[in-house]
């Protein structure tokens, strides 16, 4: 019989070399890359299961919960591991800008710009369906950061005035705005759509002049 070498599979599945002790922390970061990659082809995250997890990793079921408690728990992290790139995108972009109007304009060139070149990664990020997770706080969502960092950019603008749309309302509306652009060009490629650049200078205009608005005048 020929031995089988490690990483060889048997039966269509990975044989996984066993981890040295002090290794656990390489199981962990396996489970979580398998998840990124079953939800980039997945249509919700109701096609994940940690059964189909430790099967891409070469596991048993019981492995997995020796680095996380529940299901819930990987998807956070795996979220968590796909969001630092796009923040990571953001930061570069916003360095040694002016903060406010210089800053949030490159920080939403950067964030179209990721969208459409990297469309399998914020696919997974925006476009799987998702379900309600009691246990997430919605104020530490693994998008949280991104978001907060646009948001901060709108604060700068609006600095000293009282405007009729606050930033916290105004970068939920400048978001979906971006995210909408991305995902209808993809969709409909043959619309013929204004310049790419045009369609996220006139949104973030919208979203500049919405929170420099003063409070009781129409925008």
């Amino acid at each position: 019989m020929t031995p089988h070498h490690p990483g060889e599979r048997t039966g269509g599945r990975p044989v996984r070399v066993r981890n040295r002790r002090g290794e656990g922390g390489r199981l962990r970061d396996e489970l979580i890359g398998a998840a990124r990659s079953l939800l980039a082809s997945a249509n919700a995250e109701s096609d994940l299961s940690i059964r189909r997890v430790t099967q891409a990793v070469g596991v048993t079921p019981q492995a997995f919960y020796l680095q996380f408690t529940t299901l819930d728990e990987l998807l956070f992290a795996a979220y968590s591991a796909e969001f630092a790139g796009l923040r990571v995108a953001l930061e570069e972009a916003a360095a040694g800008r002016v903060p406010g109007e210089a800053a949030l304009r490159a920080m939403c060139d950067a964030y179209v710009a990721f969208a459409v070149e990297r469309p399998g990664p914020y696919r997974l990020m925006m476009g799987t369906r998702g379900t309600v997770h009691e246990d997430w706080d919605p104020a530490k969502l693994p998008g949280a950061p991104v978001l907060a960092m646009l948001r901060g950019a709108l604060a700068a603008c609006a600095s000293g005035l009282r405007p009729a749309l606050k930033p916290d309302d105004a970068v939920v509306q400048l978001w979906a705005t971006l995210h909408g652009i991305v995902m209808l060009r993809e969709s409909r490629p043959m619309f013929p759509w204004p310049p790419l650049d045009e369609m996220v200078r006139s949104a973030v205009d919208s979203a500049i002049a919405a929170v420099k608005s003063p409070r009781g005048k129409s925008r």
